[in-house]
């Protein structure tokens, strides 16, 4: 999967590892006492970061619509779920809220890869698509250890 990497963009590449910090610290952080009462900030933190990227997520969903002429209703459905299903989310109790925020993740990597496979999207968005996801999901579920 690392060597398929090098087929993005590297100012994809680079802004898709950053947006992917937040997560990353706050799935090692909760773990980390020396943080203090950050620690219990943590969750809700990232929980609400989530939502907002789920919600960008669907953004490119739109994007691919606005390529697809006579399909683009289709698109512009699903496009909306993401950020509907996050605030549905940050609506829950923390630990639903990150079982459904990973079921989003999930769904939309393969959403997306489903409309790279048709050629509605780049080739190179997959494997960003999945090294992201993984993260993501990673760190979602380490938080969510934390809940449970």
């Amino acid at each position: 999967m690392f060597a398929a990497l090098k087929t993005v963009p590297a100012t994809a590449r680079l802004l898709g590892f950053l947006g992917l910090v937040p997560f990353l610290a706050g799935g090692i952080g909760v773990w980390l006492p020396g943080l203090g009462d950050l620690v219990y900030a943590l969750p809700l933190l990232v929980m609400v970061y989530a939502a907002l990227i789920a919600s960008f997520l669907g953004g490119v969903r739109w994007g691919t619509a606005m390529q697809n002429g006579a399909r683009q209703a289709p698109y512009l459905v699903i496009s909306i779920v993401p950020s509907l299903l996050a605030f549905v989310a940050v609506n829950l109790p923390m630990s639903s809220a990150y079982i459904l925020l990973m079921v989003i993740f999930l769904a939309q990597c393969v959403t997306d890869l489903i409309a790279v496979k048709a050629g509605h999207i780049e080739a190179w968005f997959a494997p960003l698509r999945i090294a992201l996801t993984t993260g993501v999901c990673l760190s979602l579920m380490s938080i969510l250890l934390t809940l449970i």
